[in-house]
């Protein structure tokens, strides 16, 4: 501060010097004929430049002393706030891992497992793994081609008939539950992608954004996670479910052939 203060008044005596020389030659120009205007002019410069020039070195002495200042500021900053050298050192290690594992990971994620033949089989196996969630009509029909429709009435029991129902709305959910789950990973390896691109040329003090943009999406891919391990819970839940319908059916069924038996034997 106190540097800064003695500039400004040394440059404020030089403008005034300055502006007092132009008046001083003003006036004598007027005021006297051309021999006496030089000798004037002559004795004027000279005393001017006595007065300025300590003022000019006094001047060079501040300007030299706030960039030393400066200079330790960028020191400070360069070496051991936001060190380049590490910083470089940084950038390199995340364009390598680019580099090394973006291609493998994009292809692991597109590598295609669809193994089905038959047509109706090959257009459920197409849609569910399509990783899009704006075609369920579509995935409900092809799943009703694959599967068939739930039996008639007069075909099955209604028990039965309650099963399949029941069996096929979990399969389906799980289903829309999983091309929901496809479409958020692609999501968050845009998500990756990005922050990684951008701690490649981020600037000192970006990290801590770029951190807690990687924590949200890590958020986010959990909250994803716990979504598919409920729907897992759910189908686990319903074959449970399942199982113990049929034992229910079979003791229906057990006692309805007694009391047919008891019924023929009392006639």
């Amino acid at each position: 501060m106190k540097l800064l203060t003695l500039l400004f008044t040394n440059l404020l005596a030089f403008f005034m010097l300055t502006r007092v020389r132009r008046v001083v030659a003003l006036t004598l120009a007027g005021a006297l004929g051309i021999p006496a205007i030089i000798a004037a002019a002559a004795q004027v410069v000279a005393t001017i430049t006595n007065v300025i020039g300590p003022l000019l070195s006094a001047i060079q002495g501040t300007v030299g002393a706030i960039n030393g200042v400066l200079g330790q500021f960028r020191n400070l900053w360069e070496q051991v706030v936001y060190p380049l050298q590490l910083i470089n050192r940084a950038r390199a290690l995340v364009s390598s891992m680019i580099a090394q594992f973006r291609g493998l990971l994009t292809a692991l994620m597109r590598v295609n497992v669809s193994s089905a033949q038959l047509p109706n089989p090959v257009l459920l196996e197409s849609i569910m793994r399509n990783r899009g969630t704006g075609d369920f009509a579509q995935l409900t029909n092809a799943f009703g081609q694959a599967y068939r429709a739930i039996p008639q009435p007069t075909d099955a029991h209604p028990i039965e008939r309650d099963l399949a129902d029941i069996d096929d709305a979990m399969a389906l959910a799980n289903l829309k539950t999983l091309k929901a789950s496809d479409a958020m990973v692609d999501q968050m390896m845009a998500a990756a992608n990005a922050i990684e691109d951008e701690g490649v040329n981020m600037a000192p003090g970006e990290a801590p954004f770029l951190a807690a943009a990687g924590m949200t999406a890590s958020v986010k891919s959990q909250a994803m996670m716990q979504r598919m391990i409920a729907a897992a819970i759910r189908q686990e839940a319903a074959r449970v479910a399942h199982d113990n319908t049929i034992r229910k059916r079979n003791a229906m069924f057990g006692a309805q052939f007694r009391n047919d038996m008891q019924t023929i034997f009392k006639k």
